[in-house]
């Protein structure tokens, strides 16, 4: 019987042989600090209330615009 070790992204999930190359990883990805600004339209055009788009900065200061799909 051979034991198997591997690793796994706690925050994109993909899996390692390498522990290193894991926290890699897990360092690369772009945490959140806040929704800066919420965008919204009528609710004659959107009845359900949800934001069509927000503007999320990140740790690092950098702010992006995500939009409905």
């Amino acid at each position: 019987m051979k034991e198997v070790k591997h690793y796994i992204c706690e925050i994109c999930n993909t899996e390692y042989n390498d522990k290193g190359a894991c926290k890699r990883c897990e360092e690369s990805h772009k945490k959140t600090a806040k929704i800066v600004k919420s965008h919204y339209i009528s609710v004659t055009q959107n009845q359900k209330g949800y934001p069509q788009k927000i503007d999320v900065e990140f740790e690092d200061g950098e702010v992006l615009t995500y939009k409905r799909g």
